[in-house]
């Protein structure tokens, strides 16, 4: 059981690591950069992220290969696995699609208007969970894009 922890908390430093070398390293690579305010705590992918101000980024050049973008406010960065389940035309409407479950709210889809892409993000499913969907509508929260 103990090294299952160990493979985990491996796989994440990994990643984070991962994270880290490829936002240093983007020079030049086109990049969707957004900015979203979380009013509650939600789960985001593996990530629990607190209320707060955050930012996304994501190459968008390995954005077919990789599926993953960093996240960081709160004082943590996070990184996040997803299906890039649309690609649609450019757009000035980005924003974050969270969810109700039974432990809580979960990031469900992210839509990058100007990236031109809608990003899919699991969120595990109960009984529990699909009450708490039905008493609840989905929430959208705006997501502003960063110009650099």
């Amino acid at each position: 059981m103990k090294s299952i922890g160990r493979l985990k908390l491996g796989m994440k430093v990994g990643f984070m690591a991962l994270a880290l070398c490829l936002a240093a390293s983007q020079g030049k690579a086109r990049t969707y950069t957004g900015k979203f305010t979380l009013p509650f705590e939600a789960r985001w992918g593996l990530a629990v992220l607190a209320p707060g101000d955050y930012t996304i980024s994501m190459d968008l050049d390995t954005a077919n290969t990789f599926n993953f973008m960093v996240v960081r406010g709160e004082g943590q960065t996070a990184l996040i696995l997803a299906n890039v389940t649309d690609q649609k035309e450019l757009s000035s409407h980005s924003q974050l699609t969270v969810v109700k479950t039974a432990a809580g709210y979960a990031v469900q889809s992210l839509e990058a208007g100007e990236a031109g892409l809608t990003l899919t993000y699991s969120v595990p499913q109960s009984k529990r969970d699909r009450e708490a969907q039905e008493l609840h509508a989905e929430l959208t929260l705006p997501v502003s894009t960063v110009r650099e």
